[in-house]
């Protein structure tokens, strides 16, 4: 086992290092809808939250954190994004008790009718719409598989069908995310690590000479730690987990197309039905402060989940996302 967690590390070590960039390569890459965040519980944090949340919506950040599943999970978000887009996804997963823990997810961006417009006009004062209109979208479906090799231990792979498509043009293409999880068993420390988007470039457009143009997708590296400051006895802080619980969790994150950032997150529990959320990213230049509520209640044997997430822009719109979730 220790050689295996080895090879895995050497693995996704070597991986990153054939796509980090000598300089910021910002607007380079396609496929942004891929860094969108989803899961209401994940962005309110900060989005640090790959080695502290092990729910069904772990899917988009850590497949491995999957196997958190106790039984099934299903998961619906809806994000009211940036110029009134809407950002749909959505989860379903299931631990098959010794064997592994399954998931399927999808997310979907719809642009809406985009008006035409010329390009030949010189005055800034004339309108150039044509009086026609184009749209766009973009789609992600995906299957996660993770297992827990030991009780602290696990590992999972995220295979997914990536398509975008603006007015007559389109590209799709195959890609994978690979993660891990580990609890260390020392005063509810988890550490996890993810690299998500594993693919070749997106081809798009042809010119007249027929040349293909190619876009590379965005790479993302992640390696996260959370630390459960009070709810148990051998925590810092001590405390009953069925009162009152906080948990601290910090995430680096590298991509190909921008600098190192920084994300750090807390959630407080409180009788393991209400939460509070904060969370702060680090060298952002929009969205730095996230907030968010949760309630967690279990009805005739169904845990039901509702969380709420806003984030604060400040020359955009704050974007407000909700999630619902059922545990059988």
């Amino acid at each position: 086992m220790k050689n295996f967690i080895k090879i895995f590390i050497v693995l996704i070590f070597s991986l990153s290092q054939l796509s980090f960039g000598q300089f910021n390569k910002a607007g380079r890459t396609a496929m942004q809808f891929l860094k969108i965040g989803n899961g209401s519980r994940q962005v309110a944090m900060g989005e640090a939250a790959i080695a502290g949340v092990q729910d069904v919506n772990s899917i988009f950040w850590n497949p491995a954190a999957i196997t958190g599943i106790q039984n099934a999970e299903a998961a619906f978000n809806y994000n009211h994004w940036i110029a009134d887009l809407k950002v749909l996804s959505g989860a379903v997963g299931y631990n098959l008790d010794g064997i592994a823990t399954f998931a399927v997810d999808y997310i979907s961006l719809d642009y809406g009718d985009i008006a035409e417009a010329l390009t030949t006009s010189s005055s800034g004062g004339v309108d150039t719409r044509t009086g026609t209109f184009f749209s766009g979208s973009d789609v992600m479906m995906g299957f996660g598989i993770a297992k827990q090799f030991t009780d602290k231990l696990s590992i999972g792979i995220h295979v997914k069908y990536i398509q975008e498509k603006l007015y007559v043009y389109s590209s799709s293409l195959w890609g994978f995310d690979v993660g891990s999880f580990y609890n260390t068993g020392w005063r509810g420390v988890r550490i996890a690590m993810s690299a998500q988007n594993f693919s070749t470039q997106a081809r798009f457009l042809h010119t007249q000479q027929e040349e293909q143009q190619t876009y590379e997708i965005p790479l993302v590296y992640r390696i996260g730690v959370s630390m459960d400051l009070m709810g148990g006895q051998d925590l810092f802080l001590g405390g009953d987990p069925d009162q009152h619980k906080i948990t601290f969790n910090v995430d680096a994150v590298h991509t190909n197309d921008y600098k190192e950032r920084l994300m750090l997150g807390l959630e407080y529990k409180v009788f393991n039905i209400f939460s509070l959320r904060g969370g702060y990213k680090l060298n952002y230049d929009e969205g730095n402060l996230s907030f968010g509520a949760g309630v967690d209640y279990v009805i005739e044997g169904v845990r039901v989940n509702f969380d709420y997430a806003y984030v604060s822009y400040d020359f955009l719109e704050s974007p407000n996302r909700f999630t619902v979730s059922l545990g059988f």
